[in-house]
């Protein structure tokens, strides 16, 4: 990696230690790296969080289209049925092309990558609001023992990390061009 490259890693990655949610509370450091390597490929992530051990939360990174505020203030504002409809199709499939940019993203990987079907990262859409990236089996951690609990978080946070290396060799060049995790 370049020092450029470099650079360019270490400003995006102090910009989301930056970000808060809803509540103020900042990225959960196991999955700030996805956050700030979606960032740098132009997704607007708008919640994520890094999974949790001690209560049923899956690893995931939810996003939408860059203009998904102001298409959402234009549905509100329209002043028919139609204008509304109208309004929400294009919200949906400015949402839509982000989606298929990430879509092609996980098919390269999963080309290269062969994990059982459960584990494997998904797309799920929410239309107008955006979508989510999980994995298949994220509501699982609702049906297991506490101890399977925590192998199935493990297991769906090292899927993501590695996405993440994934994406960060796209981005930045081969893969023994990528910083390690822990750069």
């Amino acid at each position: 990696m370049t020092r450029d490259q470099k650079n360019i890693w270490n400003q995006e990655k102090r910009a989301v230690r930056r970000l808060r949610d809803g509540l103020g509370k900042p990225v959960d450091p196991g999955i700030m790296e996805t956050v700030a390597i979606l960032r740098l490929f132009g997704f607007t992530t708008t919640s994520s969080c890094g999974g949790h051990l001690d209560r049923a939360v899956s690893p995931y990174v939810a996003f939408r289209s860059s203009e998904n505020e102001v298409d959402r203030q234009l549905i509100h504002e329209a002043s028919s049925t139609a204008a509304k409809r109208q309004r929400r199709n294009r919200a949906i499939q400015h949402n839509a092309d982000e989606l298929a940019s990430l879509l092609g993203y996980l098919e390269r990987f999963y080309a290269r990558r062969r994990v059982p079907y459960p584990q494997q990262l998904i797309c799920q859409g929410f239309g107008v609001i955006g979508y989510r990236l999980a994995t298949q089996d994220a509501d699982l951690v609702y049906a297991v023992t506490d101890t399977e609990h925590r192998k199935l978080v493990m297991r769906q946070r090292q899927e993501f990390d590695a996405f993440t290396e994934f994406l960060m060799a796209e981005f930045f060049g081969t893969k023994d061009d990528a910083p390690s995790r822990a750069a």
